[in-house]
């Protein structure tokens, strides 16, 4: 985008110039005819007083009035006043006699725009006169017309949804528009002839490039922009400005710049969104190969306590290999367990919702991942309380919630000396879930953005950053909060509280 701008050149006067001569002397007027047709570029329209005056004036296309003060049904003052009133914007000199000067400055002073004075250099002074006045005329309506066109663009600039920006060659800014004093939250008038270094482009990440001269300058960027203490968006598209009417010489630089922070945001949630419905869909297909790996498990497992059950009845007690099949059929029955909780937890949840005990919802969590983290060599230890509440929810997904709430706190752990878990239920004024660890610790910057809609990361290298969207999701239809602590004095704690028991 390059913009160009045009300066205003004086307007030429016409080549022929159309005089409207209010003059009730007959002689009078034709001498001025004649001092005018041998000047040439003149037209002559006669009008012999002000009644003549206003109904030669609509057809006359008149460049200019020449006009004698003293006229038979008037004067040169109340012929100005009425051209005020109906607003009829043509050049006037008005022509008094010898020591009528005051009289003609109060026609000046009336919007006359010059007048003559009939003398001695009157007849030599008429065609350069009356050409001055034509040539001032159109210089004024030139300049009025600038001045509406610039008006009207700083009205458009001003109301512009976009902001608008302009520095010159030197990188001092001439123009800052209403929006840009919304969007950067800085006023016009600290803004306007500071260097744009120091008050524009410093906010911005990338820099935009500057000074620009004998550089390809980019189409619209997406930059982030820090106002204050908060990033956002903005797409920026800087373009030259040139003067046309001075061989497209560069005068400077116009950046327009759109707030796109919701749109990015957006996008955000659209990508998170993604990568979590291709987690989920990971997650149903782990779950789907499980329920597999399972139930063919459960086939052999069958068999095996079939004939362990076969072996002890041919075993009489007290003989020798008895207690060893005994201890066969005890852990075909806990795998067995195992297993069903297995399929059990890979099913999708039946969205009816029923009576929980926690602490058994707890149990359960612990039977699908408690061995792998003891594995893990962390400690894992429970202290639950005897007259926990009962609430009303979903089994399935409580056993969820635990589930990913210890994967979190086994990630936190891992590979720390002396790594320990603990889970604790209380009963206050609701029922209370703690689940704390002594591993690494969650950074401030993580816990802040906890719930919000873009959040998706990991917590300090915990989890891969579908977990506590899920335990967040599970709490929301429970009734149910979620209050996570991570400093020095007492490690990693994420509390559950119920806001209502069953």
């Amino acid at each position: 985008m390059q913009l160009l701008y045009k300066s205003m050149a004086a307007p030429t006067v016409p080549l022929t110039i159309r005089v409207l001569l209010v003059e009730d002397d007959p002689q009078q007027a034709q001498l001025v005819a004649e001092r005018l047709r041998l000047a040439e570029g003149f037209e002559v329209v006669f009008a012999s007083s002000l009644r003549k005056l206003w109904e030669v004036l609509p057809h006359s296309k008149a460049d200019v009035i020449l006009m004698d003060y003293r006229l038979p049904d008037g004067n040169g003052l109340e012929a100005l006043e009425k051209l005020q009133s109906e607003k009829i914007n043509l050049p006037v000199l008005m022509v008094t006699g010898q020591g009528d000067e005051q009289l003609a400055v109060k026609a000046l002073q009336s919007g006359a725009t010059d007048y003559l004075v009939k003398g001695s250099n009157y007849w030599q002074d008429l065609p350069q006169r009356i050409e001055k006045a034509v040539a001032t005329q159109r210089l004024k309506r030139a300049l009025q017309k600038q001045h509406e066109q610039i008006r009207y663009q700083a009205l458009l600039l001003q109301n512009m949804r976009d902001a608008v920006i302009v520095w010159d060659t030197q990188g001092t800014i001439t123009y800052w528009n209403h929006e840009a004093e919304r969007l950067f939250k800085y006023p016009a008038h600290l803004a306007l002839g500071k260097p744009v270094e120091e008050v524009y482009r410093r906010l911005f990440t990338p820099l935009p490039p500057f000074p620009l001269e004998g550089k390809t300058l980019p189409g619209d960027m997406e930059r982030k922009v820090i106002i204050g203490n908060e990033e956002c968006w903005v797409s920026s598209r800087v373009a030259p400005l040139r003067d046309i009417a001075a061989d497209n010489r560069l005068i400077g630089y116009i950046d327009v710049i759109r707030d796109v922070t919701q749109r990015k945001k957006m996008e955000e949630r659209i990508q998170n969104a993604q990568r979590q419905l291709e987690q989920s869909s990971h997650l149903a297909a782990i779950g789907d190969l499980a329920a597999g790996v399972a139930h063919h498990i459960n086939n052999p497992l069958t068999t095996i306590i079939a004939e362990a059950q076969i072996l002890l009845n041919e075993i009489p007690p007290g003989q020798p290999g008895r207690e060893s099949v005994l201890a066969i059929e005890q852990a075909g029955w806990r795998v067995q367990k195992a297993v069903q909780q297995l399929i059990d937890f890979s099913r999708s949840p039946a969205e009816k919702q029923e009576i929980v005990h926690l602490n058994e919802s707890l149990q359960k969590a612990i039977a699908l991942i408690g061995a792998q983290i003891k594995a893990e060599g962390i400690a894992l230890e429970t202290n639950f309380a005897k007259n926990l509440s009962p609430i009303f929810g979903n089994p399935q997904k409580m056993t969820a919630l635990w589930v990913n709430l210890l994967i979190l706190a086994r990630d936190g752990v891992a590979g720390i000396p002396n790594g320990q878990i603990w889970i604790i239920t209380s009963q206050e004024e609701s029922p209370q879930v703690t689940i704390r660890d002594n591993g690494r610790l969650i950074p401030p910057q993580d816990l802040q953005e906890i719930g919000a809609t873009s959040f998706f990361k990991t917590l300090g290298g915990r989890g891969n950053g579908i977990e506590i969207n899920i335990c967040l999701e599970i709490l929301r239809q429970h009734t149910a909060e979620l209050t996570i602590t991570s400093d020095y004095s007492q490690g990693t704690i994420f509390r559950v509280s119920f806001l209502s028991g069953g």
